[in-house]
């Protein structure tokens, strides 16, 4: 029940979700994200139902109000002990809160089940709990207890239950007023406010059942007269008044790890209340030279500095106290943005290095966040001149102008012509000309200005796929009409294609790529001694599978790009496909090109079934047609 509703989620918030996406996150197998799917749809026919359409399931909801029963019905059956985590949750609860072993056909009785699931259950709890410095003792006729320190009983429930155990547990409204009060002054954000307040409900869970914290490890102590610590005292101050007990300096730095290791406030006025961590700043100029340095991407992270800065400090302190976050808001986010989870692994080790402390694959999610909006932020968006031609008036071509308006950003600006007008030093002042079918394109005088023709009706998304290749012009040769929807193959030719035999390995492949450009003349013996010197930097080899070499040609004007495949078994290591990419000198072209090469290389690492297929072929065309129909979309 719950991977149905699970499912039902990521349909509901997602939009549309690929089965192959489905499998991997629950780890299972595609049959088995297929029965998911029809028990689904059996739990809320006739009112909706999850259709898989273009590879992508897609959830149709026929009757609003039915759907709403339906869905209520299957919430309450998930949330039932039939529910593998939600019983788990209920077995932790009950150990952690007795006094004595409790033995498995009790536990049996309190969540409704058989003996044989529970020994299952504890099973698997003592899998998760071991992590956490949590041991599960005894055996099933004698009796199971919780064995640890308070400390790590507590992190332990709000690491693996939150909801579950938290969030459902009665806490009396004056301290909730509290804890709105307090925080908000603090200017923490809203999931910020509410993460507090689970900190501070299992403080007094355990504190006034008689489970106080004895003593602090000692690296907790430099949270000490932090502004962390203020707050959690000014809110322990207010709460005991309200349940008229007193509370150690222990509890006190209990509650402040809630606020070290919360995520970073959203306002500059709430970031001004925590001071930066003192290591952060070099932290920051390490990570982007380390990036520039790999992948030879340069970012200007100016403006987002402080709020990075202030990032790396809350993630320092989580760490440092063993505060874990919430997985499921990042755990595809390598899927959805792979060249900056690429850049947060550069990030990960940079900050490991440093500090000795280990990164978290959440953490690491968090990291990719913040750099695909670095990205977004180095990409530059002019506006876009564009010309419409047509050979039967303006009324024609305001009329495709009402079409293009409907798919292109609304600051476009629009050139309207007649074939007679549109003369070469017209359309130079474009960024693309778009012709109806009526104009012959042969005799428009374009220069090297991008042309395209479209009819009244055309794919929308196919024709912004096309359009968004246009801050490439000028860097590489590329076609707009009949260009696969693969980038690297757009911008490949034949005669720079290799098929290499069985057991090359990944530096002999890269050796043999550039001899093929030296012998056409694109590029010098130099070149190989550039590559060699960044490989010994860090490896291009991307997962294992995919190589990437690529480093700058002086004196060359494009992008050149040259592939080679590799046959394996799916079983071998080693790399199946080697692109050699060789880029002109940082100041003649825009190193934001080599961001959407990277965004497409990473997906292919991350798409072994297309990378085993492709490493079999040997001819340009065929890796072209196999490119085409497969192109590697996010999942």
């Amino acid at each position: 029940m719950d991977r149905e509703m699970w499912i039902l989620r990521q349909l509901e918030t997602s939009l549309t979700v690929s089965a192959e996406a489905l499998a991997e996150r629950l780890q299972v197998n595609p049959r088995t994200v297929t029965n998911a799917i029809n028990a689904l749809n059996r739990m809320l026919a006739p009112a909706a139902s999850a259709r898989l359409l273009d590879g992508r399931y897609r959830l149709y909801i026929l009757d609003p109000h039915a759907y709403s029963q339906a869905r209520s019905r299957l919430v309450r059956a998930t949330n039932s002990f039939n529910d593998q985590r939600h019983r788990r949750a209920r077995e932790f609860g009950v150990l952690l809160s007795a006094k004595h072993p409790v033995t498995s056909d009790d536990l049996a009785d309190i969540v409704c089940t058989s003996r044989a699931t529970v020994l299952a259950d504890v099973t698997q709890l003592r899998e998760a709990l071991k992590p956490l410095g949590v041991r599960i003792e005894g055996r099933s006729n004698w009796g199971f207890s919780l064995a640890a320190e308070e400390l790590d009983l507590r992190l332990a429930e709000l690491t693996l239950y939150p909801a579950e155990l938290v969030d459902e547990y009665p806490i009396d409204d004056d301290i909730v007023a509290i804890v709105a009060r307090i925080t908000e002054q603090a200017h923490l954000s809203r999931p910020s406010r509410h993460y507090v307040r689970r900190w501070l409900t299992v403080l007094l869970d355990r504190t006034l059942t008689g489970h106080l914290i004895d003593e602090m490890p000692e690296e907790y102590q430099r949270l000490r007269n932090t502004p962390a610590h203020r707050i959690a005292s000014e809110l322990l101050a207010e709460a005991e008044v309200l349940v008229s007990t007193s509370f150690p300096i222990e509890e006190e730095l209990f509650l402040a790890m809630s606020v070290a290791g919360m995520r970073t406030p959203d306002s500059a006025q709430g970031r001004q209340l925590f001071p930066a961590d003192e290591e952060a700043p070099g932290l920051v100029d390490a990570i982007f030279e380390r990036i520039a340095e790999v992948m030879q991407i340069h970012l200007d992270a100016d403006e987002l500095a402080d709020e990075f800065t202030h990032h790396l400090t809350f993630m320092l302190n989580r760490m440092r106290f063993h505060v874990t976050i919430d997985e499921e808001s990042v755990r595809n986010i390598r899927y959805q943005y792979p060249v900056a989870h690429r850049m947060a692994e550069i990030s990960r080790d940079v900050i490991e290095e440093r500090t000795g402390m280990r990164i978290s694959d959440s953490e690491t999610g968090l990291l990719a966040g913040y750099h695909q909006v670095f990205l977004d932020s180095h990409r530059a968006y002019p506006h876009l001149r564009l010309a419409i031609v047509t050979a039967t008036g303006r009324v024609s071509a305001h009329l495709m102008r009402i079409q293009l308006g409907k798919v292109l950003p609304h600051d476009t600006k629009y050139l309207m012509l007649t074939s007679d007008e549109a003369d070469e030093s017209t359309l130079a002042k474009t960024d693309l000309v778009v012709a109806t079918p009526d104009v012959d394109i042969a005799a428009l005088a374009v220069g090297d200005v991008p042309v395209i023709q479209l009819s009244q009706v055309f794919d929308p998304a196919e024709f912004i796929s096309r359009m968004s290749r246009l801050n490439l012009r000028g860097h590489i040769d590329l076609q707009l009409t009949g260009a696969n929807s693969s980038l690297l193959m757009s911008m490949l030719s034949p005669d720079r294609f290799m098929a290499l035999p069985t057991g090359t390995d990944y530096w002999s492949a890269t050796e043999a790529l550039v001899a093929h450009l030296v012998n056409q003349g694109l590029a010098d013996e130099s070149f190989l001694a550039t590559l060699r010197a960044r490989e010994n930097e860090a490896t291009m080899l991307l997962g294992g599978l995919v190589g990437f070499p690529h480093a700058t040609i002086p004196g060359v004007e494009r992008i050149v790009l040259a592939m080679a495949t590799i046959p394996h078994r799916p079983e071998q290591p080693g790399a199946r496909v080697v692109f050699l990419m060789g880029v002109p000198e940082k100041a003649d072209y825009d190193d934001t090109i080599l961001v959407t090469v990277y965004d497409e290389i990473i997906r292919l690492t991350n798409a072994p079934d297309l990378l085993n297929r492709l490493s079999q072929l040997t001819s340009y065309e065929d890796v072209f047609w196999l490119m085409a129909s497969r192109p590697c979309d996010p999942a």
